[in-house]
């Protein structure tokens, strides 16, 4: 047996007890820079709240984490997700109970990278600091209906920031669902891969407590980054909806003005107004501008005091169901009117004096002899007036209804201030005659089918019931029916001899006849075209009674309405988000969106995932409160207006404000529309 010389025995000890004090120096490293608590005594030092949302049977899930400052978390799900296998840190895990769901992999957020020295040896791991929310996806063996059995259990390791001495607590959490959450906790998950497919590269400087970044481009910790008040200001939604209303408005007085030109009653100024401006020649030596443009302007400023001054009487009743009534007993005398039963005359007395003004020269008299046409010409005038205050009230103050009736007028005032300029024009302009007549007519029976809409809003908001959809298509039906004969020349009123008609007569005729036919389809349940389907009352004489404050479950989702607090507690418990519906019975536009756009199968998935408060601020529930709600979430009167709520918060997440496409409609209750 060979002996082992005593100086190399002595140098293999000597590198034996090297190795072990090197390694026992760098477990002391490792000891003094992570000292590990067993239990949470201390803690815990990290926060969770669970979000969920529900699409059917597609299941999305939002966690929260708020980490307290100076201190972090380490990354998940995995080990390998932490860092290298030389790492000290605990990956983060999350499993999920209370649903029958197959979860896709969690979606971690961009974790930082944290170096860590242990003396020779150095090394890395990912870690999270402030605030971070994991994401998972999944899904159900059937439609969900509740979240509120859903939960979380959280597991990782929570560690101070010091590099050395620094102190580690277990972290272990077990969460409930907290409700819907804002959309900001949702927005980041499809942008995320799934964690443990990479590693994080991400690099920080353990300084400052930092949290995700928001989708939409916004520093964190901004409005938009939280989801808070992110829907366009009050102001400039309703100048977008205002604007666009106001134009159909504006249109629809020149239609009228258009309109009542045509009327016999305008006539007789026209001789008038060439004898005035011919005499006024003659003396001016043709300068007659000055006087045309005050003969023009009187016009514009009779109709606009008509508007101003009748126009604050109407615009606070304009949706009661008495005004409601009021037009329409109005819009029936002007069709007896226009059908030559009743005979409109003003005032004598006004006359009289309208007529003395004008006869006086300058520009004070010519502005009198423009307020003689709209006295003399108030036959027919006044139901198409009527018409546009009553449009006019329901959708805006006495400043919209000025500027109405100032186009209105303008669209009159024109060709008269151009007849004025021109006297020896107008021979070529046609009489009145048979043709006029019939326009009379014909327009008296719009006026008829006109006054039904009327009593159809009395009957939605008072909750009558007695004018259902079938009987008002069935009663225009008569109306139309009897305009076509008319028109096509086998009903005649008395006094007229019609031997033959005219083509466009017959035209005309036959087109009022197949609206008829078209309305009779609908008596039959058919659907119609989206602006009949917003005049006709949405409510068949077949349907059983139900109370405006009852909940209903459409083919898509809960209903509950002018009940804002039922709603809430509902979109609560199911988990759902709040939408808020401001609608009126009145509102043409919201039933337009109600009876049409919800039911488009895009929109009525996408309204599965809320529950609807429609509130009627027309109704007779609870008025005030939902004037008073609407102002508050969103300082407007305008209807529709829409505004998504989150329920446990009551925290406002976006907005919406008027009628508008399916499409657009679902980017905003999917939280991706512009209006966010």
């Amino acid at each position: 047996m060979k002996t082992i010389p005593f100086k190399v025995l002595c140098c293999v000890l000597i590198a034996l007890a090297s190795g072990v004090a090197a390694a026992s120096s760098r477990a002391a490293a490792r000891t003094a820079a992570s000292a590990v608590i067993a239990d949470q005594s201390e803690g815990p030092f990290a926060h969770a709240k669970l979000f969920a949302r529900a699409d059917g049977a597609d299941v999305r899930v939002a966690l929260e984490i708020t980490i307290d400052p100076g201190w972090h978390l380490y990354h998940g799900p995995t080990r390998e997700d932490v860092g290298p296998p030389d790492a000290v840190g605990k990956e983060t895990t999350v499993t999920f109970a209370g649903l029958d769901v197959e979860w896709d992999a969690l979606q971690f957020p961009a974790a930082e990278r944290e170096d860590q020295d242990f003396g020779d040896e150095k090394t890395f791991t990912f870690i999270h600091r402030g605030t971070l929310v994991i994401h998972a996806r999944g899904k159900a063996k059937a439609p969900v209906t509740s979240l509120a059995s859903l939960s979380a259990s959280v597991d990782g390791l929570t560690c101070q920031d010091a590099q050395v001495g620094s102190v580690c607590v277990p972290y272990s959490e077990k969460i409930t669902f907290a409700g819907a959450g804002i959309d900001a906790l949702f927005a980041a998950s499809s942008a995320q891969a799934p964690s443990g497919t990479s590693m994080p590269t991400t690099t920080s400087t353990p300084t400052a407590a930092s949290t995700p970044k928001s989708t939409s481009g916004a520093p964190p910790g901004s409005a938009v980054a939280r989801g808070t008040n992110v829907a366009k200001a009050p102001d400039i939604a309703n100048a977008a909806v205002e604007s666009a209303d106001t134009l159909g408005f504006l249109l629809l007085a020149v239609f009228w003005g258009l309109f009542t030109l045509l009327m016999p009653c305008t006539y007789p100024m026209i001789p008038i107004t060439i004898s005035f401006f011919t005499k006024q020649a003659e003396k001016r030596d043709g300068n007659v501008l000055s006087l045309s443009l005050a003969y023009g302007a009187g016009i514009v400023l009779i109709f606009v005091l008509i508007g101003v001054l009748v126009g604050p009487l109407i615009i606070p009743f304009a949706t009661h169901p008495v005004t409601n009534l009021a037009f329409a007993a109005i819009f029936v005398v002007f069709a007896l009117a226009l059908f030559g039963a009743l005979d409109l005359q003003p005032p004598a007395f006004l006359l009289d004096a309208a007529g003395k003004a004008s006869g006086r020269g300058g520009l004070f008299g010519v502005f009198l002899m423009g307020a003689t046409l709209v006295i003399t010409s108030f036959t027919c005038t006044a139901p198409f007036v009527g018409n546009l205050l009553a449009v006019g009230a329901q959708g805006g103050g006495v400043g919209r209804i000025a500027l109405g009736m100032g186009v209105f007028g303008a669209t009159i005032a024109i060709p008269f201030t151009l007849l004025s300029l021109v006297p020896g024009k107008v021979r070529s302009m046609p009489r009145s005659g048979e043709w006029m007549h019939v326009v009379k007519v014909t327009l008296g029976f719009i006026e008829l089918a006109a006054a039904l809409k009327f009593v159809s809003n009395a009957d939605l908001v008072w909750e009558w019931r007695w004018l259902s959809r079938e009987l008002f298509l069935t009663l225009w039906v008569g109306i139309f029916a009897v305009t076509g004969l008319y028109l096509l020349g086998l009903v005649r009123l008395k006094d007229e001899n019609t031997s033959a008609i005219s083509p466009g007569r017959m035209v005309m005729g036959v087109c009022f006849t197949l609206f008829s036919l078209y309305c009779g389809y609908g008596v039959l349940g058919n659907d119609l075209d989206p602006i009949m389907t917003a005049i006709s009352p949405n409510y068949s004489g077949k349907e059983a009674s139900a109370s405006s404050g009852a909940t209903a479950a459409s083919a898509s989702h809960v209903i509950v309405k002018d009940d804002y607090d039922t709603a809430a507690t509902r979109a609560k418990s199911d988990g759902k988000l709040l939408l808020v519906n401001f609608t009126g019975h009145t509102c043409v536009n919201c039933r337009l969106m109600e009876e049409k756009t919800f039911r488009v199968p895009s929109v009525a998935s996408a309204l599965a995932s809320v529950v609807e408060a429609r509130l009627h601020t027309d109704g007779q529930r609870n008025i005030e409160a939902i004037k008073a709600l609407q102002q508050k979430l969103t300082g407007s009167v305008a209807n529709p207006y829409y505004v998504v709520v989150e329920p446990s918060s009551g925290e406002r997440l976006r907005m919406l404000a008027g009628a508008t496409t399916p499409e657009r409609f679902v980017e905003f209750l999917k939280g991706s529309s512009a209006e966010r």
